[in-house]
């Protein structure tokens, strides 16, 4: 297996792991989610770097509908993490200060807050375009047949997560974050920590399957109008 390879999906892990702590900012000190902001930047100009091939080829080859689909959810990401990052350098409070982009008004706080909501999901979906290919690499790694048995309860273990997932979503009326409806974020100081990031990836685990369902619909359904059309 290629190290590039490898070590893309331990840097996607690791952007995923800080995201979830970025979004918990009542976890950790105001520096500290300063600090892992700065992170995620420099981490995701080194994801760029990796990816630096695959860009300049978008443009070179001809693509089908998942392709397509894989080009505008990285398009989303790119301009999501840039709003996300920009804004957050303008809010900086502790470890830029004086950085000449300072502001600290309202609107920019609204940006914040919605782009890194809206950072979040499509993360997920992200994961869900890639979901069969992380499935297939971990199943090599721990060497799990497809037909086995933690392979059957890996799946029941992931529809329960929806489920859940789902009433976290509703729950903490996240659609009004994503809407901009919301102009401070509320945070539930007495929360437990396991509790934030057990919901957390139970709403990311929602999101990504839902799309690796979706994929798989849009897929054999296209694959289906096109065998009709050729027999027609």
């Amino acid at each position: 297996m290629q190290r590039k390879y490898i070590l893309q999906i331990i840097q996607d892990l690791l952007m995923l792991l800080i995201v979830g702590s970025l979004m918990g900012f009542h976890l950790w000190t105001e520096r500290t989610h300063e600090l892992l902001g700065i992170l995620i930047f420099s981490i995701s100009i080194v994801h760029l770097m990796l990816n630096f091939d695959w860009m300049k080829r978008i443009f070179q080859r001809d693509y089908d509908l998942f392709e397509i689909l894989k080009i505008i959810t990285n398009i989303a990401l790119f301009f999501l993490f840039l709003a996300s990052i920009i804004s957050g350098l303008m809010l900086s409070r502790n470890v830029l200060p004086n950085l000449f982009i300072h502001n600290s008004s309202d609107l920019v706080r609204k940006i914040h807050m919605t782009s890194v909501h809206w950072l979040q999901i499509f993360i997920a979906i992200h994961l869900g375009v890639h979901w069969k290919m992380l499935a297939v690499f971990l199943s090599r790694l721990w060497q799990i047949a497809e037909q086995s048995l933690i392979r059957k309860l890996s799946s029941l273990v992931t529809i329960a997560f929806c489920i859940y997932g789902a009433y976290v979503f509703i729950s903490r009326n996240m659609m009004a974050y994503l809407l901009l409806q919301v102009d401070f974020a509320f945070f539930n100081f007495e929360e437990p920590a396991v509790v934030y990031y057990f919901d957390y990836i139970a709403v990311m685990v929602l999101v990504a399957y839902t799309t690796r369902i979706l994929i798989w619909l849009l897929i054999f359904v296209h694959s289906k109008l096109i065998e009709v059309n050729e027999v027609n």
